[in-house]
């Protein structure tokens, strides 16, 4: 993944997130959450592979 890669689920993220503060309906401000946090989940998954690893 590329860092635009990162920056993209980050504001998706973000974007998510402020969507669902936003909502007055219930369904919708719980899907909003769901998608933020799937965009979290690829968030970590990208930071995991980034991080190389230490041989003792």
């Amino acid at each position: 993944m590329t860092v635009r890669d990162m920056e993209y689920f980050a504001r998706r993220e973000r974007q998510e997130r402020e969507h669902a503060a936003r909502s007055d309906d219930m369904i919708a401000r719980r899907v909003h959450l769901e998608m933020a946090d799937r965009y979290s989940a690829r968030l970590r998954d990208i930071a995991v592979v980034a991080v190389p690893c230490v041989q003792a």
